[in-house]
């Protein structure tokens, strides 16, 4: 009844919102001069935050971290002080005030140095913001964490983005969307384009009306903000259903564009880009000219190659629901991954960490989060991810803007990222452990989920499966584990839904891989990048 109540309160005061949010259009002269004001006070953002949604809010865990690190406000801002923002963030990360991804997703309680702090997803939220809608994070045992986004996000967050389009000189080209609808982001995306004067000629959804049994709600829900956003002067298209086995439609819209437009771009996660510069290849049509903007899974080289062999450009774009996007594309990358980190918006440190069930370490990101209209308040929080950061001159319009911090090779150590779909790795245990033994026989020793890139560059993930245990069909054991997922949660829903056109589960028939300190993971996965621990490096 609670939720429902809160949803009936988000639908009633989305049309007025809406209005007053429409009633301004950013502007590049606008983006310029916003983005640089907030680089130019930084500290200063991130010290009101600490202020404001920490210390000024008894309810927040940060507040308790600080208080049994011994760090009170004025402490805080003396070392911004001495040691700059990032400095101050790896002095308290040192000090333990950060927050896990487990323990930030509400999985776990946050336990440091005999402080046990029980949390769930809530918690985290930003106390100030305004509910205008929806979106869920991926979830396939338990609850799915809901993240609440206000329109004044919206609009704080188009900036950057309209700055990203400018430097790669798409402002104003004919754009589509290939995403799904509610409860993921394409609605979002939708109203932050408008904002910038990009509205999307048109919308292709890989999942129908009918496909997950969320649909009634989520469904009226995506049809609820749409007629809105129209009623209200903006031509925002209805999703058009376009399987992932049906890419060859986008690839001619595309072809068809560049005829008339020479150029145009395709909003949509790094593995339906491939398919559509597969079928476009497959069909004769020349992409040169088209732009993919992507995210939702690494860039790897092999998925990059795939669009520019097919003539399309790549801009790769880094971002999480909870935090939205955190960097987009250079336009003189080193690589397809490379990113410019949004500095106005976030800052971001790391720290050694030990993938689980190994001796190998990654450079975890620690995020934090720096504007007030966040939707969720952000302090050191670990979020699954690694990969190379550097200040690297690249001469490109970002750079000029304060965007000097790159990102690279972005992998995740915790999380499965298959078709743009996102899932944790703990998140598939009851399925491993529980669902499957109890179904087909063996143990939770015997079933393990391997994450792969195949030749083409399509993430795969592969179910291992102990040959002791006798399987007489085993598409029957993939139907059972997507079926588990589609009870789970909206997300898992989808995740399931995707999956399941593209064939990204597959059974191998081996035995699970152990690691080399004799554990057994739910989750495998082959890291990129990764080293043996300093300790272990030192005593060779």
């Amino acid at each position: 009844m609670t939720e429902t109540l809160e949803y009936l309160k988000m639908f009633a005061r989305f049309p007025l919102a809406l209005r007053r949010f429409l009633r301004h259009r950013l502007t590049v002269h606008d983006a310029i001069r916003i983005v640089r004001e907030r680089m130019e006070h930084r500290e200063e953002r991130f010290l009101n935050t600490l202020e404001r949604r920490i210390y000024g809010y008894p309810g927040s865990p940060y507040l308790r971290l600080l208080e049994a690190a011994g760090c009170e406000l004025g402490d805080v801002k003396e070392l911004v002080k001495r040691r700059g923002l990032e400095g101050a963030l790896q002095a308290l990360r040192d000090a333990e005030v950060y927050v896990t991804f487990e323990e930030f997703k509400g999985r776990r309680p946050i336990l440091r140095s005999g402080t046990e702090i029980e949390v769930t997803p809530r918690d985290f939220d930003n106390p100030s913001i305004q509910r205008h809608f929806l979106l869920e994070t991926g979830g396939s045992t338990g609850v799915a964490a809901k993240v609440y986004v206000d329109l004044d996000q919206m609009a704080a967050r188009a900036p950057s983005q309209m700055l990203t389009l400018a430097a790669h000189g798409i402002m104003g080209a004919p754009t589509a969307e290939w995403g799904g609808m509610l409860p993921h982001g394409k609605v979002g995306a939708m109203l932050r384009r408008a904002y910038i004067g990009q509205v999307p000629e048109r919308w292709f959804s890989p999942i129908g009306w009918l496909d997950s049994r969320y649909w009634m709600k989520y469904g009226a829900a995506t049809c609820y903000f749409v007629l809105w956003m129209r009623l209200l002067g903006l031509p925002v298209p209805l999703p058009e259903i376009v399987r992932v086995d049906q890419a060859v439609v986008i690839a001619r819209w595309i072809g068809e564009v560049l005829e008339t437009h020479e150029r145009c771009l395709l909003n949509t996660q790094v593995s339906r880009g491939v398919r559509v510069c597969l079928a476009a290849r497959e069909a004769g049509i020349d992409l040169k000219g088209a732009a993919i903007k992507g995210g939702g899974e690494p860039a790897t080289a092999a998925k990059v190659r795939q669009m520019e062999e097919a003539g399309a450009r790549y801009i790769s774009n880094y971002g999480m629901t909870e935090a939205g996007s955190i960097g987009s594309g250079c336009a003189h990358p080193l690589d397809g991954s490379d990113v410019h980190l949004f500095k106005d918006a976030y800052a971001l440190v790391t720290s050694v960490h030990t993938v689980d069930g190994t001796e190998l370490t990654v450079p975890a990101f620690n995020l934090t989060t720096l504007l007030p209209t966040a939707p969720k308040v952000m302090l050191n929080v670990e979020v699954g991810d690694y990969g190379i950061v550097e200040e690297r001159h690249c001469g490109c319009q970002l750079e000029s803007y304060g965007y000097t911090t790159h990102l690279r090779q972005v992998r995740s150590y915790s999380k499965l990222t298959g078709e743009g779909a996102t899932l944790l790795g703990t998140e598939m245990e009851h399925i491993l452990q529980d669902v499957l033994p109890s179904r087909f026989g063996g143990s939770p020793l015997d079933y393990q989920i391997i994450e792969r890139e195949d030749e083409q560059g399509f993430t795969r993930i592969y179910l291992a499966i102990s040959p002791g245990v006798a399987i007489v069909d085993e598409s029957t054991v993939i139907e059972v584990m997507l079926n588990a997922l589609g009870r789970s949660s909206p997300p898992a829903d989808a995740a399931r839904a995707m999956w399941q056109q593209a064939h990204t589960i597959q059974v191998k028939r081996m035995d699970p891989l152990w690691t080399g300190r004799g554990k057994l993971m739910s989750l495998h996965t082959e890291p990129h990048g990764l080293s043996p621990s300093p300790g272990k490096e030192r005593n060779r």
